[in-house]
């Protein structure tokens, strides 16, 4: 024991003494924080556009402007209530700030026909409008047989306001129906309103019935979204162990450290080492964004009302032996039996351009599981699922997404025991192609030859 610490203690300490691993450690939560604050700064930086309405009548100008006000956030709703209130003279200040908040101003028309407004919707010159003057944005014209609002702009790749207008025509257009035919315009909501409901309830024994009752709660839904995140996590695990195991296999590997490693420990030692190493790197990494997690969600649950109640339902599911026991198994077995790949094959290689051949078939080996756990969160039930759980290299993250629903107890058990074997034989076969490629300076190309000459020995 005491030399698979000290090869632990060197690979460890190796791995997080290094600034690149500090600052990959921070870069994601820093990512994150930056990420949010430059999406929030551009939808509140975002210019203020002009656009004016070209017909007989103020029919869809009315309509297009009652749209963008029915879709401005409720914070905007309350202010314009509140200047609403306040005496003629008074809502000036207040007007020109809901203005500014608005994205899409509706302004006089500076011209009645688009050649005469093909320079202002060009920016080559400016309409006067309440923010001061400003290139105009997009026009609406009438067809002249009234079909159609035709919507001109030079920008072709922001439609938010034509598709605004195109709800606003088809609001309008429900609202003359339904008063030809004689009724209100709320008929549709009331109809609405007036439907059978469809709620959502679970069947339970009748103990469990009368003590948790029968609706849908998000407990209910918790441990799905819990076991998804676990499977997404054992997967985010593994993949961030290849660039570990294959660059400090190969430095090893060119530095000959392998030779001076092996006089003092055995090989077993040696990689049981080097794999605790650098799971305890990876759940570091995993250690320090969960706790930045954790952090936000203990500010959500303090700042924000009624986020502590929606966070609870999943702390318990995350707590839940019958989610965190397979969870464990799986994470162990499924860390050892990708770890132990990746790193007997890493042992074959002496250049960086070695590794990186290797990396397409390893991606594409992670990419699998990823596809698998995509295709079970969708539909756990799928016959598809339950076909692959029991695939060794998909069994670790797909046992974890079926425990919430329940299956049977003696799946589980030979699903476990399948990655118990298929981890062994993993190991079986790692030990000697590393022992081949660290110590005997083995190559990819000669791979083949050792697995057939094992198999061979093992059938003689």
């Amino acid at each position: 024991m005491r030399n698979i610490y000290l090869i632990f203690r060197r690979d460890y300490l190796g791995y997080v003494k290094a600034w690149g691993f500090w600052l990959s450690l921070a870069a994601v939560p820093a990512l994150m924080l930056i990420g949010s604050m430059f999406a929030l700064f551009a939808a509140q930086s975002s210019p203020v556009r002009y656009y004016t309405v070209i017909e007989p009548r103020q029919v869809y100008a009315e309509a297009i402007d009652t749209e963008l006000a029915r879709n401005e956030t409720a914070a905007m709703a309350q202010e314009l209530s509140d200047q609403m209130q306040l005496p003629e003279g008074a809502m000036n200040t207040g007007a020109m700030q809901t203005l500014r908040d608005r994205k899409f101003i509706e302004v006089t028309p500076p011209a009645r026909d688009l050649d005469s407004l093909r320079p202002y919707l060009l920016g080559q010159q400016l309409v006067s409008g309440p923010l001061g003057d400003k290139p105009l944005f997009a026009a609406f014209i009438l067809s002249e047989d009234g079909k159609s609002l035709e919507y001109w702009s030079d920008d072709v790749n922001i439609n938010t306001l034509r598709f605004e207008a195109e709800d606003a025509v088809r609001r309008l257009a429900r609202k003359h129906a339904l008063e030809a035919a004689g009724l209100g315009p709320d008929f549709i909501q009331e109809a609405d309103d007036a439907a059978v409901q469809v709620p959502a309830r679970r069947i339970r024994s009748v103990a469990e019935q009368e003590s948790a009752g029968a609706e849908v709660t998000l407990a209910d839904r918790a441990p799905v979204f819990v076991a998804g995140a676990l499977a997404y996590f054992l997967w985010l695990m593994v993949f961030s162990i290849i660039q570990y195991l294959l660059m400090g296999t190969i430095e090893e590997r060119s530095n000959k450290i392998f030779d001076t490693l092996l006089t003092s420990v055995r090989m077993p030692e040696l990689l049981a080492g080097k794999l605790l190493a650098v799971f305890a790197v990876t759940s570091t990494m995993m250690l320090v964004w969960g706790l930045f997690a954790l952090s936000g969600s203990a500010f959500l649950a303090t700042q924000v009302p009624g986020a502590g109640s929606m966070i609870t339902p999943f702390l318990a599911a995350a707590g839940s032996p019958q989610i965190l026991i397979p969870a464990l198994v799986s994470f162990v077995l499924g860390y050892i039996m990708y770890g132990m790949i990746f790193m007997a094959l890493g042992s074959l290689c002496d250049t960086i351009q070695e590794a990186q051949t290797l990396l397409s078939p390893m991606m594409i080996l992670l990419m699998l599981p990823m596809f698998a756990i995509f295709i079970a969160f969708q539909d756990p039930g799928s016959p598809v699922v339950d076909i692959a759980t029991w695939v060794p290299v998909f069994t670790p993250f797909l046992l974890i997404l079926r425990m919430p629903h329940d299956p049977p107890m003696w799946e589980v058990g030979l699903q476990m025991g399948l990655m118990v074997v298929t981890t062994l034989a993993v190991l079986w076969i790692s030990v000697r192609v590393y022992r081949a490629g660290a110590v005997n300076g083995a190559s990819i190309g000669d791979l083949g030859k050792m697995l057939k000459g094992m198999f061979r020995k093992k059938a003689v």
